[in-house]
């Protein structure tokens, strides 16, 4: 995966995106690899889209406009319940990217997860990977470790992987 950023508008943020119902949103500055997390908006199941628009506008603004998203590429097991709502929550948020004129990427987890050191070891659960990942962003922002402290906060600890990941990905 290579993000293309195109000069003169090249990236100064990224916005790491964890698209489910229990993600988030990280709004990271690169030069100074500050992170501002915001908990997805979400109504009635599903992505709340002007809640969302307004946060990334915010973003987008901080960043003068010169901000990159990188999206979690999620899918759906066959017959799962609620797939379909996480797929028109998927696409709420790449229409609000896309209305607000903001370039994004679709990252594998595996991808993402790999090379920031949590790919899933034998035997480990999905909620003992979640705690890896939230233990990890404490660490590397030990300043913001009050928004990874709780076990519903994993989302906001991969939204911040997702970004750093992609930061290091766009070669800035």
């Amino acid at each position: 995966m290579k993000l293309t950023v195109d000069d003169p508008l090249k990236s100064t943020h990224i916005l790491g995106i964890d698209p489910g119902l229990s993600g988030a949103i990280c709004f990271y500055e690169i030069a100074t690899r500050r992170i501002q997390v915001f908990d997805m908006p979400v109504v009635n199941g599903r992505v709340d889209a002007a809640p969302l628009a307004q946060i990334v506008d915010q973003c987008s603004f901080q960043a003068g406009r010169r901000v990159h998203a990188a999206i979690e590429q999620v899918s759906s097991m066959p017959r799962q319940k609620g797939s379909f709502n996480f797929g028109v929550s998927a696409g709420i948020i790449q229409g609000v990217l896309g209305a607000l004129g903001i370039p994004f990427t679709m990252v594998q987890p595996a991808l993402w997860k790999g090379a920031v050191g949590l790919r899933k070891t034998v035997g480990e659960t999905q909620a003992e990977n979640k705690t890896r990942a939230r233990e990890l962003a404490s660490k590397l922002w030990p300043e913001m470790a009050g928004e990874f402290k709780r076990v519903k906060d994993d989302g906001r600890a991969e939204s911040a992987l997702i970004a750093r990941f992609a930061a290091s990905k766009a070669g800035l």
